[in-house]
């Protein structure tokens, strides 16, 4: 199972994370290009202890789980199979790659009987499978199946839209004049994307919808459909029937029938549970064991910027204790950002060395911005900003407006937020992306674009000496998120 740019914006997960990290990578599991450039030279234990956290919340995002796949088709701009097993997908006239939904592409369909795609059968329907795929509908105004199996003249099972149903997971038997169909209660929505998951086993049939699951349903239904596998439409008495309009992603069969918790790792909600960015609680982690690659629900981050930072600390060294932090930043169990500014800017004790220009930051480095406690009279949940470094990249010309004198710098980052860097759609993001925004579809979904630890672009101001000026939240963040020192202070500081 290979992770794709569909399921990671700006490049895929992990290249490099078996040398770095000490893990196994799964059988038939071939690990893809990094996000933007190999891993940073290890000078800095915490920085490889960061990357880890964030490298594994990847793939916990991308669903990561090989076991047992028998096909997958993330439908980024490609009909390759990532599962190892060949089967390329054909695609009919009118089926067209996009990439205006989900970050990095997805297949396109215009509701006709040439547009679809398709390969031979990949599950055997005798035994326990399952079927899952991202969909969006244009219209609910008649049936759509996104993904079905089937003999030649009828489909054995559907995942599909039923005007009479809602969303529906159908099993049929070879004649095609028996069906039993698993429903789930989430109401189906034109024009939102929507995660289905069919399970087939042990005479019993079940759907999820964003890993939600409805009542199962008996069967004793069970032939072997030896025909193909198609996305977009489905086969009844030897033609083709209900062709999808709208779009499909991420189209995934297993030849085994997947639990409740391994659906909530498909569907993303496994993710968006354990990378969280987390205010007025304490913070969590959980370093899972780096040798298991299969099993990314073993990494925990719920935390804020400042918590997130003492944290790693706090599992890279010795000397990172509660005791530390209280005597050289005035609060444990972990400082605020505004905290980490402050002593950055003055003494932050023995273990951390004061950086005051920009072109002097290594990997590694951590830079505090100061917010006001109060802005327009307003007490502000957040009282700063701290990001870890992990490359200063060369001077950016654009920007949101003329700042004379200063030169501005990109700069890639390990942090935890709530809100990400950048926005996909725009063209000046491809070059500066961001691990949490896997997509945007005009509606915004914010519960679909990942919060809590990743690696995104800041921007940071110079002055004609090197140091800090200012900053901007992105290279798509206007003069609205462009601040000055005079008003949010900036100060940076070396882990020793």
């Amino acid at each position: 199972m290979r992770l794709t740019r569909r399921h990671l914006v700006g490049g895929t997960a992990l290249a490099g994370l078996g040398a770095l990290a000490g893990a196994a990578q799964a059988p038939g599991a071939a690990l893809a290009e990094p996000l933007d450039q190999p891993f940073t030279p290890l000078t800095a234990p915490h920085l490889l202890q960061a990357e880890q956290m964030v490298q594994y919340q990847r793939l916990l995002a991308a669903g990561y789980l090989p076991e047992g796949i028998a096909g997958h088709w993330p439908l980024a701009g490609a009909a390759s199979d990532h599962s190892g097993a060949g089967r390329t997908l054909s695609l009919g006239t009118t089926a067209g790659w996009t990439a205006e939904w989900r970050a990095g592409g997805e297949l396109s369909l215009d509701g006709t009987s040439t547009a679809y795609a398709k390969t031979t059968a990949a599950v055997n329907t005798t035994a326990p499978f399952t079927v899952s795929a991202w969909v969006r509908l244009a219209a609910l105004d008649r049936m759509y199946t996104a993904v079905s199996q089937d003999s030649g003249q009828n489909s054995r099972f559907l995942l599909q839209y039923d005007p009479d149903l809602g969303w529906a997971f159908k099993v049929r038997d070879a004649a095609g004049t028996v069906k039993v169909s698993a429903v789930a209660p989430t109401a189906a929505e034109a024009g939102k994307w929507v995660h289905l998951t069919g399970v087939s086993a042990n005479g019993v049939v079940k759907l999820y919808v964003n890993g939600a699951p409805g009542q199962p349903v008996p069967t004793t239904i069970s032939w072997a459909a030896t025909g193909s596998l198609h996305i977009g439409q489905a086969m009844w008495q030897g033609a083709t029937v209900n062709w999808w309009r709208g779009q499909i992603s991420d189209v995934r069969v297993y030849q085994r029938a997947l639990t409740d918790d391994q659906v909530l790792v498909i569907s993303g909600r496994k993710a968006r549970d354990n990378n969280q960015y987390v205010l007025h609680s304490a913070a969590e982690f959980a370093w899972g064991n780096p040798a298991d690659l299969a099993d990314p629900a073993g990494w925990i981050a719920r935390a804020r910027c400042a918590s997130f930072i003492t944290g790693v600390l706090k599992h890279t060294y010795p000397w990172a204790t509660n005791e530390y932090f209280r005597t050289w930043f005035d609060d444990d169990p972990s400082p605020e950002a505004e905290d980490y500014r402050k002593a950055f800017a003055g003494n932050p004790g023995p273990r951390m060395r004061r950086v005051e220009k920009i072109t002097d930051l290594l990997p590694g480095d951590l830079i505090a911005i100061d917010y006001s406690t109060t802005e327009n009279g307003t007490p502000q949940d957040n009282t700063g900003h701290i990001v870890m470094v992990r490359q200063v990249k060369a001077p950016y010309a654009g920007g949101p407006a003329d700042h004379p004198g200063v030169a501005q710098y990109p700069i890639e980052i390990v942090d935890c937020t709530a809100e990400a860097h950048g926005e996909y759609q725009r063209a000046t993001y491809k070059d500066f992306p961001d691990t949490r925004m896997v997509w945007e579809d005009g509606d915004p979904q914010k519960s679909l674009n990942f919060q809590g630890v990743g690696i995104g672009h800041m921007f940071f101001y110079a002055d004609a000496a090197g140091r800090f000026a200012g900053y901007r939240w992105s290279v798509n963040s206007g003069e609205s998120n462009t601040y000055g020192v005079e008003t949010r202070p900036i100060a940076a500081a070396r882990p020793l």
